[in-house]
């Protein structure tokens, strides 16, 4: 059974983010796989089908010597392949110990600034190990900004049973004190211009629908505002709602919005078609290779406020429309399930 170490930066079964996936990733996995976790930062109990340590010292080079040590045993006990989820000190701290090291990243980097040193740090660690990522345009592009050599394509994936539909979305609109007639579009990311929640309001103020409110899940930089915002706008702002608790979310949406600048192939699109809502997107990163083609005519240039609005609407107004694209997209979906996920996961070390 080939022996895996996974690194992980937090481990927070109430987190808001897609590390949850990572916690059931490892859940799975650890059947088919030796697996043993080095956890950065835990918060409350660590609950994996998995051995694991959790790091205590948290800054610096204290932090960075303390992972190495860690990462040191795991070599000499026959771990040679290291996973490491997004954290720059656990690549390292592999490749210093002379692991084979797979790194998984899937965000557009380059848009963004770094420090001198950060910079350079990521620039070495992406020479050197296998990065893991997807879709292939993204990989393309890490080729052509970092100089990648090695990688390979993961799919993203997402457990259908747990976003599945629900029979009657009256009933789970009525969970939040929503009348069964009026309107559900849902945001679900963190709030911050790089997910584009600067434009909810802008998106919101365009759409002139009769009953109509906007679901915004999430905690960031532009909360406050959303909030203010909020007073005039028919905007429902719920916070960080942790991921296992997101289904009902989803199942009560009449729509899903996706206005972000920057994204790879982002779980919130399968999260979406599994629940059989259809969705009007950002088409950025590796969107498009995780949509039905049919979605096509609402896939949106980030900043196009008008095509947003117009996409809600359309959807909002044709029924059988809507209908059609929600039994599409549950197909569709089928093609990123858990299963599948987690048999490339498990393949990739053999």
């Amino acid at each position: 059974m080939p022996k895996v170490a996974y690194i992980l930066p937090l481990y927070d079964e109430n987190t808001d983010t897609h590390l949850y996936y990572n916690y059931e990733l490892v859940r799975y996995a650890a059947v088919k796989l030796d697996i043993f976790v080095v956890i950065e930062k835990a918060v409350g109990n660590v609950n994996l089908n998995a051995p694991f340590l959790v790091q205590k010292k948290e800054k610096g080079l204290l932090r960075f010597l303390e992972l190495y040590s860690m990462v040191k045993k795991l070599r000499k006990q026959g771990y040679d392949n290291f996973y490491v989820h997004y954290s720059y000190y656990g690549a390292l701290a592999a490749l210093f110990a002379g692991g084979k090291v797979f790194y998984w990243s899937r965000g557009m980097l380059w848009l963004f600034k770094r420090g001198f040193f950060e910079e350079r740090v990521l620039r070495y660690i992406m020479k050197r190990v296998t990065l893991v990522t997807g879709p292939e345009a993204l990989a393309r592009e890490y080729i052509k900004y970092y100089g990648v050599k090695k990688y390979v394509v993961l799919s993203n994936w997402v457990d259908t049973e747990r976003f599945r539909p629900r029979e009657n979305k009256a009933s789970t609109k009525r969970w939040f004190a929503v009348e069964p007639d009026t309107k559900v579009v849902l945001f679900a990311h963190h709030l911050s211009e790089r997910k584009g929640a600067d434009l909810i309001a802008k998106i919101a103020t365009g759409i002139n629908y009769p009953k109509l409110v906007f679901f915004v899940i999430g905690d960031g930089p532009y909360r406050a505002n959303l909030e203010e915002e909020a007073k005039t706008l028919p905007l429902r702002i719920f916070g960080g709602v942790p991921n296992k608790d997101m289904a009902p979310y989803y199942q009560a949406a009449d729509v899903f919005l996706m206005p972000s600048r920057e994204e790879g192939s982002p779980h919130v699109i399968l999260d979406a078609l599994s629940a059989g809502t259809p969705f009007v997107a950002s088409d950025v990163g590796g969107v498009r290779e995780i949509v039905p083609p049919d979605f096509d005519d609402f896939l949106c240039n980030p900043e196009d406020v008008e095509c947003f609005g117009h996409g809600i609407t359309k959807l909002l107004s044709d029924q059988e429309l809507s209908a059609r694209l929600a039994g599409e997209g549950l197909e569709f979906v089928k093609n990123f399930n858990r299963d599948l996920g987690v048999a490339e996961f498990v393949n990739l070390f053999k």
